[in-house]
């Protein structure tokens, strides 16, 4: 069965499992009666796994309970394709949402309301996640996740990574002028990276698609692009070929829209200084 989101965290699952059982491929392979690359393709979500075969993995592993209801649940809800997910759903998608990052070989992100959470610094992830009413406790272990997420944009063989933000991001003083400011130097920095580009939409510019809302759409050499949009109680991926073929084809348009790569750097500066400038 062709893979989506849904088999992307399936195969993390299943490999995490395997992994804490200390099971090799080649033992489980034996046991389940799945080749050594079927089950390698699994694990990495390049194939979903119909029932049948989760429920004979997690029998060969030994789970059992909960865990064993919530991955067949899975399996079963995966050939639906697109996953909407909202309260306990958001961390198997959080999950998915890393997986897709990790394995990405191209990642464009497109926003109009706040600093992509890829490049975002540690306080102004913070600032986000307070004013979101979290508790002490969880709001900095997301943003230790979210800083983890970031290695992908600076490990070796870097993930290509494009923002489309719309210069009214880059003006409102999420956490204050003196975060902000942080941020904005931030940004400049990591646009100076060979696999990072950023793009500024001017305000001059009006209308355009980026307003939509925004949306970042994750590609991979072996499986088929997902669109990954999120509000504050939802996620959801989309997977169905159209519908992400929708969200590609805006790229052209709104790259014509923002400023070119030294114009939006100048941009990222300029704001930077006239936050400085403001009066308290």
């Amino acid at each position: 069965m062709e893979s989506n989101a849904r088999a992307r965290v399936l195969g993390a699952e299943l490999r995490d499992l395997r992994k804490a059982k200390r099971v090799r491929i080649v033992q489980l392979e034996e046991q389940v009666g799945l080749s050594k690359s079927m089950i390698s393709r699994i694990e990495r979500g390049e194939r979903l796994a119909d029932e049948t075969e989760v429920a004979a993995v997690l029998g060969a592993l030994g789970v059992v309970g909960a865990k064993r209801r919530e991955l067949l649940a899975l399996a079963r809800e995966a050939a639906k394709g697109n996953w909407l997910a909202t309260g306990s759903g958001l961390p198997q998608q959080l999950k998915g949402l890393i997986e897709y990052e990790q394995a990405a070989t191209s990642i464009t992100d497109v926003t109009s309301l706040l600093v992509p959470g890829l490049v975002q610094t540690p306080d102004y992830a913070r600032t986000i996640m307070v004013e979101g009413g979290l508790s002490n406790a969880d709001v900095e272990e997301r943003v230790r996740r979210r800083l983890e997420r970031q290695s992908v944009l600076t490990r070796d063989n870097p993930v290509p990574y494009l923002a489309v933000i719309d210069e009214f991001v880059l003006r409102r003083p999420v956490g204050g002028r003196g975060v902000m400011v942080d941020q904005l130097h931030h940004l400049h920095d990591m646009a100076r990276r060979p696999n990072v580009t950023i793009r500024v939409v001017p305000k001059e510019r009006g209308y355009h698609f980026g307003l939509y809302g925004s949306f970042v759409v994750l590609e991979a050499a072996r499986t088929s692009p997902v669109v990954h949009l999120e509000n504050l109680k939802t996620y959801l991926f989309l997977d169905k070929r159209e519908e992400v073929q929708a969200y590609i084809d805006l790229k052209p348009s709104l790259l014509a829209a923002a400023a070119g790569v030294e114009d939006s750097m100048d941009l990222i500066m300029r704001c930077a200084e006239d936050l400085k400038g403001c009066p308290r």
